[in-house]
């Protein structure tokens, strides 16, 4: 059960007044309140009634260690039954945007995942997923963006990041536009399917990674349950209700999927029909090697700028991400690898 769900139990319970619940909403989501018991405009009583089914901590989960870079900043957090996860901090010139998880750890074994070595711990709760926004934002650090493409796959925690997706969007909540909210996928058809049903307007993006289908399952097992031709299906479906873009990303990884024939392939993949040339967007990303993994290794400039060249020849929209985070192991999954050794 929730915390919004608990409070608005007990508020019931106690006989408290409606508005009762809007005070406590207004000190959990829009104030710096860290503690029950800092909260000025309830009594004593209820203070002590909430702390004694909640404990006095307001968040759900601790900062166990932090790093800072230029433009990153990533905070190892724990849960109240002692699990890890992580969020990234990312400044840009114009704005902030927040990579949170959605679960310890991940069990679909992508090989050249950091988050995917670990093996799934737990399904982060709703609250777990709210909190790592919560505490940057109690920290007076604003963000502007929200991306679901930290530790775990969203689509494997339906239940939880469905139910954060609402707190984000509540104006009661966190109230964040749905418009500067990503959800990131390895390809989970359900999930994509729930999410252009009952959040049009919340940004997709799916994580590729090769072209090739027999490639792609040796790296990416969750291929054999969700294949490409069907995950692209649903993202036609996803173009057609909502004309929005969507972002596939694509980490491009040395002498593994970087050469000419992986362009073609993707540009001939994105070219299947106008809705994929007009509203698809490659996000190419440098492989970020990090302790816990040697497999695989950064690709050289000049065959990244060969694939670039093949993109635009065949004008596919697409982008090199900048690198933030190398110095820090900002990758998913490296700053708890790096605990957990």
């Amino acid at each position: 059960m929730s915390r919004l769900n608990t409070l608005t139990q007990l508020l019931e319970q106690l006989g408290e007044p409606k508005f009762r619940l809007k005070q406590l909403n207004e000190a959990i989501f829009k104030k710096n309140y860290t503690l029950y018991s800092q909260i000025p405009n309830i009594g004593k009583k209820l203070k002590d009634e909430i702390i004694s089914v909640l404990g006095d901590e307001i968040l759900s989960i601790k900062k166990l260690s932090e790093i800072k870079g230029d433009n990153a900043h990533k905070i190892l957090f724990h849960t109240k039954d002692n699990h890890h996860l992580e969020a990234v901090r990312l400044q840009y010139k114009t704005h902030a945007a927040l990579c949170i998880s959605s679960q310890a750890g991940c069990a679909l074994a992508c090989t050249f995942c950091a988050t995917g070595a670990l093996g799934l711990k737990k399904n982060l709760t709703a609250d777990e997923i709210i909190d790592q926004i919560l505490w940057f934002e109690k920290q007076n650090l604003p963000i502007n963006r929200i991306i679901f493409m930290g530790m775990g796959e969203p689509f494997s925690n339906p239940l939880n990041v469905f139910d954060a997706l609402n707190m984000m969007i509540d104006k009661n909540c966190l109230h964040k536009s749905p418009k500067r909210i990503s959800v990131s996928t390895v390809g989970i058809v359900p999930g994509m399917q729930r999410l252009t049903k009952e959040f049009p307007n919340v940004n997709l993006a799916f994580s590729l990674h090769s072209p090739f289908s027999d490639q792609r399952l040796s790296l990416m097992p969750i291929t054999r349950a969700y294949p490409i031709e069907k995950v692209f299906t649903a993202i036609d479906d996803h173009l057609k209700v909502t004309n929005h873009k969507v972002f596939i990303s694509y980490v491009l990884m040395k002498d593994v999927n970087d050469s000419v024939d992986h362009a073609t392939a993707l540009a001939e993949l994105i070219r299947q029909t106008p809705d994929r040339i007009r509203l698809c967007h490659i996000n190419l990303i440098r492989y970020n090697s990090g302790p816990s993994l040697t497999t695989y290794q950064r690709p050289d400039r000049d065959k990244i700028d060969r694939f670039m060249e093949v993109l635009e020849n065949n004008r596919v929209h697409h982008t090199l991400r900048q690198d933030f985070g190398l110095k820090i192991a900002a990758a998913c999954g490296q700053l708890a690898a790096s605990a957990k050794k």
